[in-house]
């Protein structure tokens, strides 16, 4: 596997610390449907933000502020 591959995926602390919120945070915006995130493994409790939706939420986050 390659290092962008390993990369296109985010933990919810690495998106928090990306728009510099609490992890609490990005938990709402995931169960409101602001943020798109898949749960992976059996129990599906592990969350998991792909990239991409981070490169399109950023601008329109920007704006807001």
């Amino acid at each position: 596997m390659d290092a962008r591959a390993e990369t296109e995926w985010m933990t919810v602390r690495e998106v928090a610390t990306h728009f510099r919120v609490s992890t609490k945070t990005i938990h709402r915006w995931i169960i409101s449907g602001e943020l798109l995130a898949t749960r992976i493994g059996p129990a599906s409790r592990t969350v998991r933000i792909h990239r991409s939706v981070i490169d399109q939420m950023t601008p329109t986050l920007s704006a807001a502020a």
